[in-house]
């Protein structure tokens, strides 16, 4: 426990494997018959795992018996974001979907969305600016989320369409598109400065 507080990646994997048969019995139990085609078990642990790598820095766990329960609630949350997302359909209607000419658009759109506003009154001049602020902020995101924001949030594809081309459950899409834009916010001030 000590040495994967510390950062040791090896005795966090050694922690995870141990504590996986019960984890997955916890993730089975918890995502209702409903949503069981469109949210995997294994996309959660998988989600769940990588929050528990990128988050253990920020938890502080004494036992195994306290990571497990530390991923408990990790793993109830990836569930609650990817059912938030399946139920709440937000693909948008395809009328509306993005075009080579609203794709500037599209970015203010995500950006106001995430409490960030542009400087220039103007909304052409804006849409551009946001372009360009979320470029490089995306940049800084890991491949998935990024390939996750740009398809469903700037280019308005279709879940189902993206998970079948990641090789992920629908739900994961979901629960990756929800992590994104965690870290999309943590990284937008950055370059909004």
């Amino acid at each position: 426990m000590e040495a994967a507080n510390a950062g040791d990646r090896d005795a966090l994997t050694a922690l995870l494997n141990e504590l996986a048969k019960p984890l997955r019995v916890h993730v089975a139990g918890n995502i209702d018959a409903k949503w069981q085609a469109l949210l995997d078990v294994d996309d959660v642990l998988q989600i769940t795992y990588l929050d528990a790598f990128s988050g253990i820095n920020k938890a502080s766990l004494d036992t195994p018996k306290d990571m497990l329960n530390w991923l408990y609630r990790l793993a109830d949350n990836n569930i609650r974001d990817a059912i938030r997302g399946l139920s709440a359909a937000k693909r948008p209607n395809p009328s509306n979907r993005v075009t080579a000419d609203d794709h500037d658009s599209a970015s203010l759109d995500l950006l106001e969305s995430l409490g960030v506003h542009s400087a220039t009154p103007s909304r052409v001049a804006a849409a551009k600016e946001a372009k360009t602020l979320l470029r490089n902020a995306l940049a800084d995101l890991a491949p998935d989320h990024r390939e996750v924001i740009t398809r469903f949030d700037l280019k308005h594809e279709d879940p189902k369409e993206i998970a079948n081309s990641l090789n992920r459950s629908v739900g994961a899409i979901y629960m990756l598109r929800a992590r994104a834009l965690e870290r999309l916010s943590e990284v937008l001030p950055k370059y909004s400065s």
